[in-house]
């Protein structure tokens, strides 16, 4: 019982921190609190914002005021599990857009094809990372 209440817990909080591609700033903020890091503007215009959102270490990149991408690591590094993955895919911006997977590896597809997701060991943390296209 007590690994389910944490399992949904992550859950819940995984689906209202995720997927918030297109987001403004003031509404990334909302969600994952105030940036424990604030970038500077690239040569494209591009700033990357990093937070702390509960387990979760999240860097997101604006272009224009709106988020382009964004990846997220655990905190304690562990992997990411299957329902987390998923409910990551599920948050609250994409759930009305489905995500094909490949089925050879931790990737997926927005079925419109205006987003892209994935999982790659970066740093040596596994990292989920997710970008419009």
């Amino acid at each position: 019982m007590k690994r389910f209440l944490i399992f949904f817990l992550t859950m819940m909080f995984a689906t209202q921190l995720f997927a918030h591609i297109g987001d403004n700033e003031q509404a990334i903020e909302e969600l994952c609190g105030k940036p424990i890091k604030t970038g500077s503007p690239d040569k494209r215009g591009v700033t990357t914002n990093k937070y702390q959102a509960g387990n979760y270490l999240v860097l997101v990149q604006f272009f224009k005021h709106l988020s382009i991408a964004e990846s997220y690591t655990r905190v304690d590094q562990r992997d990411f599990s299957e329902e987390e993955l998923t409910g990551f895919l599920e948050g609250r911006n994409y759930s009305s857009h489905a995500w094909i997977k490949d089925p050879n590896n931790l990737e997926w597809e927005r079925i419109d094809h205006h987003a892209h997701a994935w999982v790659r060991t970066v740093g040596g943390q596994p990292t989920f990372l997710i970008e419009v296209k």
